[in-house]
């Protein structure tokens, strides 16, 4: 069961059989496994995949409006589609196509326009094969099994794109949902901190004076009473300015974009973390460059500073080096990276990292929403979030956003 006592999506391989069984139920799964209908009718797909794909772009694009360019795309694509589709239909046990359907749903290309419009260029495309059919092999005792197959491949399809959308509407609602409730949370813990902060400065207040009283007292005290103090001094200085990153880490902001000095949020998350480096054995460190501040939001920058941050410190379960840097990328763009000498991430999951709810982590120690989280704040403010890792040696987070305009305080450009 998911949050709120809700089942938990479908696996892929439950969806495909739970369609298999509408089919066999409703009485039109003529061709249930391997056939040699099927290789004919994948051979056949297979041979008139660039005219398919090239009466398709002709069609389709005068009807969806589409430019040269992007139908240039879309073709392409196409014929990437059909070789995956030829494989399901020449074996149904090859389900690529579906995999690569449901992600697209989920976030991909054609997530970005209405159902109905990748629907009816599905039906364009059998209507195309099955004028094809009739032309090439109109003389032939297979034509008839070969359209029935076509249409029973359609029909699957159709029902499993459908599917896919809604599933991909549901996924993304429980993402809404689930994240409202972690700001909502996060809220109530940054009030509570900034409470805890505003508590702590009082008796921290008394010890200061103390202190001070102290040193008038003892205006030539011995060595050692006089490192001590100076000890005291120091740890006091260092607990003040923790507690001041606190209070302006849970100060209140909006979503709204701001003038942020990435250079000093860096810094600031960096000492809130220090004790969790200490205890993991992380080093951090910095490559600060003069750089123009950045329009962003704020608090959803601090999110995505503790989210890769900790991300990368638990990359590195037997400790490492952590590694963040800025630079001026353009007169108008502002980089940050973020660096680990971690465990890495395999090839095959990176595609997938900033996809809600998807999480290299172990059960139980992580949601999959971070980095979806991340790539949200980022694409938001018009940035760019690119990532690039190597199994065993490490990963690399690098981030561009927008600059404010305005220069650094020392003024360098």
């Amino acid at each position: 069961m998911g949050p709120g006592g809700r089942p938990e999506l479908p696996t892929l391989q439950e969806h495909l059989g739970r369609i298999q069984s509408y089919l066999r139920g409703c009485g039109v799964l003529t061709f249930p496994g391997e056939t040699p209908v099927r290789r004919e009718l994948a051979r056949f797909m297979e041979e008139h995949s660039d005219e398919t794909a090239r009466l398709w772009a002709d069609a389709i694009g005068p009807a969806f409006e589409i430019d040269d360019e992007e139908l240039d795309f879309l073709a392409k694509d196409m014929r990437e589609a059909q070789a995956r589709w030829l494989a399901h239909v020449r074996n149904p046990e090859d389900v690529e196509t579906y995999a690569v359907l449901r992600e697209h749903a989920r976030g991909g290309f054609i997530a970005e326009h209405p159902p109905s419009r990748f629907l009816a260029s599905q039906l364009k495309i059998r209507q195309i094969l099955a004028d094809l059919l009739r032309r090439e092999m109109r003389d032939t005792v297979l034509l008839a099994e070969l359209l029935d197959l076509l249409d029973q491949a359609l029909w699957e399809r159709v029902l499993h794109i459908t599917d896919f959308f809604v599933e991909a509407r549901l996924s993304e609602r429980r993402r809404l949902e689930i994240q409202l409730i972690q700001s909502e949370k996060m809220a109530a813990i940054g009030q509570l901190a900034a409470g805890i902060a505003h508590e702590i400065r009082n008796p921290l207040g008394i010890i200061m004076n103390a202190l001070y009283d102290l040193g008038e007292l003892l205006p030539n005290p011995p060595a050692e009473v006089e490192e001590d103090l100076q000890i005291a001094r120091s740890e006091m200085g260092r607990a003040q300015e923790i507690i001041n990153n606190l209070l302006e880490f849970s100060r209140d902001s909006t979503t709204e974009m701001q003038s942020v000095d990435v250079n000093r949020m860096i810094t600031q998350t960096l000492k809130l973390m220090n004790k969790h480096f200490q205890n993991s054995g992380v080093r951090p460190r910095t490559n600060l460059s003069d750089v123009h501040r950045c329009r962003v939001s704020e608090n959803g920058m601090r999110q995505v500073l503790l989210n890769l941050i900790t991300n990368a410190v638990q990359a590195m379960p037997h400790g490492g080096e952590l590694r963040v840097a800025t630079h001026q990328a353009s007169s108008s763009r502002v980089g940050l990276s973020i660096s680990d000498t971690g465990v890495g991430i395999p090839a095959e999951r990176l595609a997938r990292i900033f996809d809600p709810f998807y999480t290299t982590k172990d059960p139980g120690e992580g949601t999959g929403l971070g980095l979806s989280v991340v790539h949200s704040v980022i694409t938001n403010a018009g940035g760019t979030l690119d990532v690039s890792s190597t199994a065993g040696s490490g990963t690399t987070f690098s981030i561009e956003l927008d600059a404010d305009g305005v220069p650094p305080a020392d003024g360098k450009p």
